[in-house]
């Protein structure tokens, strides 16, 4: 079968289980793809069992390497220290490292941006709170190392980390972890303060650190006041060192002027806000997201259902959400409503797998290929969360040749406004329909400036939910050779505008005997859980003369310059040194493993887009 001569860029919409025939064989081979996804796990210390998570140490040392390998990208502040170390306590129960644990986050963005700091999206993801739950922390730091792997070869990408700040705590709480890990039998979930826990066996003292946020704190409907309960609240509101690295470094990154007063939990915060939080748990395969702490709708509930729904449409989770028969039961104190009630930003969780000590292959094989993508597509709308999650999506996006007399190109866009909120009963934001969609040439939606080059697409099949939209293009003079990003966003009926979905091409110019005009898609090698762009050729009779060889005025995407931080950290946040003395770890174990892994997944890719 001959390869398809398509530029062809399905977004990780398409992965959706319920989806068509050929949606779900595409989602097959991104599972295959995924499955050899070059993280290089083996390459670092794992779990005794489990060999497809990295365990304290070797997630640690994967940070910092990453960071030094890509200081263009990555960057690693230590925001607190974890109960051990900020009591200088000893714990003489379990044989763990003297002086306790740092605490970091890791900033993903790109230092070659021309947006600073204050103008990009935020998004915080934490990790690691419950330390029984093994699976949270080693998706977390798949995400950052896809969204690395992936700028500057993938489109959607390399936009996202140019207009957005992605910030990880992969661990919340080390000290709890460092004796789930090497005390499994114990099932440990809480931190180690003893919290004067005197009647509490050796393995049940501990705050539960997702019930210790100051919102709805002490309810004891969702939180326990005893000590020796594994819900147990604190003595106080935030009265943990974890929960104030967390709490510490929101109020940094997020906007001070979307803050909310607790009392005023009826006062919605509109669609103009900025930012996401996200915390991942483990088990049971849900969302959920505010409110938490009891079983009652938040006055942003529109929003937060759509949000919800978009992100299980990857996953196929259940919706622990307020008037959903899937609300188990209230967790008050946590830190989903606090971020939501009290910093002013969209929120939600999400209950990996179906086990604390997740099997490796399932998390292989469901969770990393469906949750990545869930994680990819809230990152895109965290710019202005609950205005873009109301707007339609694209679900297709297709180049292919037009006249080879112009050196045109054809490009067929699929949008919805419903296909991704339709399953858990749907949402009232996905009745609107699709109005039009926009192509940019160069320039990112956000960034059109007069003169810019933008076309319009109108539905040449609008008789279904998911209209069709086509244009043919035909390229100026003024296009340069080289490499383009091609940007569309839809419009609803209501003027909503939904995420930006883009491509990359090459315009080519060949000295041949009969001067040709060659237009290829380059294809992706990032882990982006879709399939990339399959070269195609254009063949033109054109006279290149007639093509300017100058620079294009749009923006054209270079490899980014290598320097210390990729932007600025949150105030009072001091950048880290790291603790591990071999820095090229990383580098060694990537070495190691990409070629070949790189050369089957290609293949693979090749194979799934024939």
């Amino acid at each position: 079968m001959a390869p398809s001569t398509s530029c062809h860029r399905r977004t990780p919409l398409s992965y959706s289980i319920y989806s068509n025939h050929r949606h779900a064989a595409l989602l097959l081979c991104a599972f295959v793809v995924a499955a050899l996804h070059p993280v290089v796990t083996a390459q670092y210390d794992t779990i005794d069992g489990h060999s497809c998570f990295r365990n304290l140490d070797g997630m640690m040392q994967s940070m910092f390497d990453l960071a030094n390998k890509y200081p263009e990208l990555a960057s690693i502040n230590d925001i607190g220290d974890s109960y051990l170390k900020s009591s200088n306590s000893i714990n003489d129960d379990y044989d763990l490292p003297e002086g306790g644990f740092d605490i970091y986050a890791m900033n993903i963005t790109a230092s070659d941006s021309s947006h600073q700091s204050s103008a990009k999206g935020k998004m915080l993801i934490i990790s690691g709170v419950h330390a029984r739950e093994y699976a949270p922390p080693e998706l977390a730091m798949r995400f950052a190392e896809t969204l690395v792997d992936g700028y500057n070869v993938d489109a959607d990408i390399t936009w996202l980390l140019q207009h957005t700040e992605i910030h990880l705590i992969i661990y919340v709480n080390p000290d709890g972890r460092y004796v789930a890990e090497n005390y499994p039998e114990l099932m440990w979930r809480k931190n180690l303060n003893p919290n004067q826990g005197d009647g509490c066996s050796s393995n049940s003292t501990g705050v539960d650190l997702n019930r210790n946020y100051d919102f709805a704190w002490g309810n004891t409907d969702g939180a326990s006041p005893d000590p020796c309960d594994n819900e147990y609240h604190g003595r106080s509101p935030h009265s943990e060192p974890e929960t104030q690295a967390v709490v510490n470094y929101a109020q940094d990154l997020f906007p001070e002027e979307q803050r909310k007063d607790p009392a005023d939990i009826n006062v919605e915060l509109g669609e103009d806000i900025m930012g996401i939080f996200v915390d991942i748990h483990a088990s049971g395969g849900y969302v959920y997201f505010p409110w938490g702490f009891e079983d009652s709708r938040s006055p942003d509930d529109d929003a937060l259902q759509a949000l919800g729904r978009k992100l299980a449409h990857f996953n196929d989770y259940k919706l622990w959400a307020p008037g959903s028969s899937d609300f188990e039961y209230p967790a008050a104190g946590d830190g989903s409503d606090y971020m939501y009630g009290v910093m002013g930003v969209a929120s939600f969780g999400l209950e990996l797998g179906e086990d604390f000590y997740e099997d490796c292959n399932l998390f292989e094989d469901q969770v990393a290929p469906t949750n990545l993508p869930a994680l990819l597509y809230a990152s895109k709308i965290s710019k202005k969360p609950f205005s873009l999650v109301k707007g339609p999506d694209i679900i297709d996006l297709v180049i292919v040749p037009g006249s080879e007399q112009d050196g045109d190109i054809n490009v067929t866009v699929v949008a919805s406004d419903s296909l991704m909120v339709k399953s858990h009963g749907g949402s009232a934001t996905g009745d609107q329909g699709v109005a039009k969609v926009q192509l940019y040439l160069d320039v990112h939606p956000d960034d059109y400036n007069e003169g810019d080059m933008t076309w319009e697409m109108l539905p040449v099949e609008d008789n279904s939910e998911d209209p069709t939209f086509e244009l043919e293009i035909i390229f100026p003079n003024g296009i340069s050779s080289g490499r383009h990003t091609l940007y569309a966003q839809a419009m609803d009926n209501d003027d909503y505008l939904g995420p930006v979905s883009s491509i990359f091409f090459d315009m080519e110019r060949q000295e041949t005997a009969a001067p040709t005009i060659s237009l290829t898609a380059r294809p992706s090698s990032a882990p982006t859980y879709r399939p990339s762009a399959s070269p195609l050729d254009v063949t033109s009779t054109s006279d290149p003369s007639e093509l300017s060889t100058e620079p294009s005025s749009s923006p054209t995407l270079t490899p980014a310059p290598t320097v210390t931080q990729p932007g600025n950290p949150p105030n009072n946040i001091v950048p880290a040194t790291s603790p591990y003395d071999n820095a090229s770890a990383y580098d060694n174990a990537s070495n190691a493993a990409y070629p070949s892994v790189a050369v089957v997944a290609s293949v693979l890719l090749l194979f799934c887009l024939v």
